[in-house]
C-alpha cells in the first residue's frame, strides 16, 4: 500500500509537531536528513552560556544519551561545546559496557532455553539495540522481556531458577543486576487482565510469524516486523510517552525498515486487536521525530477533543500523567469496555485478590496514591524540560 501523502501533512495538521520537538527531538531523531543536522547544529550553537549541564540532565531523563552522542558525531566539530561531546561519549561507552555484560548473561539463558526446546521471543531491550540501532551504546535498558507460549512458562521458569534467579513477583525474576520479565502475552495481561480482553493480541500467531534470529549471539525468535512495530507503538502509549527513547525506538524502526513494512498487514492487525487508534497516536509522536509515516495512518480527531489536547501535550514533550491510561480508555471499542479498563487501571486485578466491594471501599486511598504518583511524575518532568 503506497500513500502519496506523507507525514508532512500531518505535521501541519498538528501544529508543526516536528518543529515543536525541539533540541531533544533533533538529538533523538533518525539520521539521514542534512536539514535536520543543520538545525541541530544551529540549536546547539544558540545555547546560552551555562546551559550544557541542564541539557545533559534532560538528555539523561529521556535516556537518549547514546543517540545524542551519535547525533553530535555526525556534526562538524567547530564551535560545539567539547564538554558536551565528551560527556555524551562517556555515557555511550558506559551503555555499551552494560549492554555487553547483559548480552553475555542473556546469551547463556537463551542457549539453555534452546537446549530445553523452549521457543522464546526477545522483545524490546537488547533486541531493539541490535535490530533498530546496531550499536551497543545507543540505548540503555533495564530488563529483558521474554515472551514464551503459555505451555512453556513452567519450563522457562525452571531454567531461570536453575540458573540462580530469584522470583520477586510472578514472572519477574532477578539475579544480581539482571532482571527477566517472563510474559505469556505481549501486553502484560497477568497484572491487568482487561488489557487482553479489550485489546486482544493472541500469543500463538506472534510465534507463527516470528523469525529465527540470534540475539547476543544466541538462538532466539524475533517478532515479525509489523508485529514488532505495533507492539512498540502500544508500549509507547501504555507508558504515557514518558521518555523520548521509546518514541525514538519507533521512529528509528520506521526510518530503517520502511521499505520492508507491509502497511496493509500492520493495519489489519491493529484493527483486529482494537488498537488502530493507539497505533495512530504512537505514529503521531514518531512523526515529530521525522519518521516517514503515511498521513492516512494518522488519527483524525476534533481539535478540541480530549485526545487532541493530550497529544498536543505529548508533542510538546509535556505529557499529562496517566496519558496512556486515558488514551487506552478512550480507544476501547464500547462503553462497557471503557469502564472495565478504567476500573482495572484503578485496581489492577493481578495485584489483589480482593472482591469488588473491598476494592470499592479502598477507592479513596487508591485515588490519593494515584494523585501523589501523578504529582511526582509531573515534578520529575518539570526538572527535565
Amino acid at each position: 500500500m503506497r500513500h502519496p501523502a506523507t507525514a508532512i501533512e500531518a505535521r501541519a495538521r498538528f501544529g508543526a509537531a516536528a518543529r515543536r520537538s525541539g533540541l531533544l527531538g533533533l538529538l533523538a531523531a533518525p539520521p539521514g536528513s542534512t536539514c535536520r543536522d543543520e538545525a541541530l547544529r544551529a540549536a546547539l550553537l544558540a545555547l546560552p552560556p551555562g546551559a550544557i549541564p541542564s541539557l545533559l540532565e534532560r538528555i539523561a531523563f529521556h535516556r537518549i544519551d547514546g543517540l545524542a552522542c551519535r547525533a553530535l558525531d555526525r556534526l562538524p566539530q567547530e564551535g560545539l561545546d567539547p564538554w558536551l561531546r565528551s560527556s555524551l561519549r562517556r555515557r555511550h561507552q558506559r551503555f555499551a559496557a552494560a549492554t555487553l555484560a547483559q548480552g553475555m548473561a542473556l546469551a547463556e539463558l537463551l542457549d539453555d532455553l534452546h537446549r530445553r526446546g523452549v521457543p522464546v521471543v526477545v522483545m524490546r531491550g537488547l533486541r531493539s539495540v541490535e535490530s533498530i540501532y546496531g550499536d551497543v551504546g545507543s540505548r540503555p535498558f533495564e530488563d529483558h522481556d521474554l515472551l514464551v507460549l503459555p505451555r512453556d512458562l513452567g519450563a522457562a521458569r525452571d531454567s531461570l531458577l536453575g540458573r540462580g534467579f530469584v522470583e520477586q513477583a510472578p514472572g519477574l525474576l532477578r539475579r544480581g543486576g539482571m532482571i527477566v520479565d517472563l510474559h505469556v502475552d505481549p501486553l502484560g495481561a497477568r497484572r491487568r487482565p482487561t488489557r487482553e480482553a479489550v485489546y486482544p493480541i493472541a500469543t500463538a500467531p506472534l510465534f507463527e510469524r516470528a523469525e529465527s534470529v540470534r540475539v547476543a549471539g544466541a538462538p532466539a525468535l524475533a517478532l515479525g516486523l509489523e508485529d514488532d512495530l505495533l507492539l512498540l507503538a502500544i508500549h509507547l502509549v501504555k507508558h504515557s510517552f514518558d521518555r523520548l527513547i521509546r518514541t525514538a525506538d519507533l521512529a528509528h524502526l520506521l526510518a530503517s525498515r520502511r521499505d520492508l513494512l507491509v502497511w496493509e498487514a500492520l493495519l489489519e492487525r491493529a484493527a483486529s486487536s482494537n488498537t488502530r487508534r493507539l497505533l495512530g497516536w504512537a505514529l503521531e509522536a514518531a512523526v515529530a521525530l521525522g519518521a516517514p509515516v503515511p498521513a492516512a495512518l494518522l488519527p483524525l480527531v476534533a481539535p478540541d477533543s480530549l485526545e487532541a489536547v493530550l497529544m498536543h501535550r505529548v508533542l510538546d514533550q509535556r505529557p499529562v500523567p496517566y496519558t496512556g491510561e486515558i488514551l487506552m480508555v478512550l480507544a476501547a471499542p464500547t462503553l462497557g469496555a471503557r469502564l472495565r479498563f478504567l476500573w482495572d487501571a484503578l485496581f489492577p486485578a493481578g495485584e489483589s485478590a480482593a472482591g469488588p466491594w473491598e476494592r470499592a471501599a479502598a477507592l479513596p486511598r487508591r485515588s490519593a496514591e494515584l494523585a501523589l504518583q501523578a504529582a511526582r511524575q509531573a515534578a520529575e518532568r518539570r526538572k527535565a524540560r
